[in-house]
């Protein structure tokens, strides 16, 4: 894998996820890594981290969606095109 350049993001590939009783989820885990939800998210908002899944053999970006009044700061990924989150499909851990 090709090293980053200066001031490109590290990219991480999500593996599997955490969820609390309600099915949200709260924790995301790489190979080497796992980290909260908030900290992924403030690690996309500040470029530290690029982060992908895994899907159909091609890597999708996950991001941070635009904050509504009626939704909390969330991760969604290039790839869904439903209402249906491909985050939600991972297995957890």
């Amino acid at each position: 894998m090709a090293q980053p350049t200066e001031g490109e993001a590290v990219t991480r590939q999500i593996l599997a996820v955490r969820k609390d009783s309600d099915g949200n989820i709260t924790h995301l885990k790489g190979a080497a890594w796992e980290s909260a939800i908030e900290r992924v998210i403030g690690d996309i908002e500040a470029g530290r981290y690029r982060y992908t899944v895994r899907v159909g053999g091609h890597d999708a970006d996950v991001f941070v969606p635009p904050d509504t009044p009626h939704w909390k700061k969330r991760l969604r990924t290039i790839a869904d095109t439903t209402s249906k989150n491909i985050l939600d499909a991972l297995p957890p851990f």
